[in-house]
């Protein structure tokens, strides 16, 4: 792991609560920066400082956790696993946004809120050790920069039989192509670091066999993948997933063959 002290930012507008957390981070060893506001939480992550974990409420009454993850998603992307949310009861739409990537602790629970904040350290600082290769169940990957969207998916994937193996984006599935084959590849036709289209040409030029294993999704009609990867399907997101997974039992029973 890197060395000093692990870097959290702490977000809270009542002034008592928000000075208890501090003194409770910096008795667990993180170097703590402060903010009172979404504002002034997103000045600060402007500045392109190291984070390692966001702490912020998110409740009926507090919604600046809420407010914060999704200007993240836009800006610092890199955050969106990072954040631990101070709540009581589970905000309407938590599942729905954060897609299984962060968890909501009561505010009550302060030894709880350290453990958890420790626990997304650790993952942050621990280098990938690349994609497990699972025999018994077909290896799928499955690319999209949305974490509602690609946990959705890769919920549905996992419950018709697959090893599914999820990244947030087209770097992230091209490095994962790189280190092993996969079954099958669902890639969404637009991501902010490279979409579908920018994938499947390194398909081509790196691993040319694996071009007939891809499969797009895309949130428009109007997308369409003929001129660069012609023969190849796209699905429409939320629509229809019989189709799509008749689609990759077909591929994989081709790539098995």
């Amino acid at each position: 792991m890197p060395s000093g002290r692990s870097a959290a930012l702490v977000i809270h507008g009542d002034g008592d609560v928000l000075d208890l957390l501090t003194r409770t981070f910096e008795a667990a060893g993180f170097e703590v920066a402060t903010a009172v506001s979404a504002f002034r939480a997103q000045t600060y992550l402007e500045s392109g400082r190291r984070v390692d974990v966001v702490v912020a409420p998110w409740d009926a009454a507090r919604t600046v956790g809420g407010e914060l993850y999704r200007w993240g998603l836009g800006h610092r992307p890199d955050l969106r696993n990072r954040f631990v949310f101070l709540s009581d009861e589970v905000p309407p739409g938590f599942d729905a946004l954060v897609g299984g990537r962060c968890l909501a602790v009561p505010a009550t629970g302060l030894d709880e809120l350290v453990r958890v904040a420790n626990a997304v350290v650790r993952r942050v600082r621990t280098p990938p050790r690349g994609v497990p290769v699972v025999i018994d169940r077909p290896a799928l990957l499955v690319a999209d920069d949305d974490p509602a969207v690609l946990a959705a998916i890769g919920e549905v994937l996992t419950g018709a039989g697959y090893a599914v193996f999820e990244v947030d984006g087209g770097r992230a599935a091209t490095r994962a192509l790189a280190g092993r084959d996969f079954d099958a590849i669902v890639a969404d036709w637009q991501m902010h670091d490279g979409g579908g289209a920018e994938l499947y040409r390194w398909i081509e030029e790196h691993k040319p066999a694996l071009a007939a294993r891809v499969v797009f999704l895309s949130e428009s009609d109007d997308d369409d993948p003929s001129l660069v990867a012609p023969g190849r399907p796209m699905f429409r997101k939320g629509q229809d997933s019989r189709a799509l997974i008749d689609m990759l039992r077909d591929i994989v029973q081709q790539a098995r063959s």
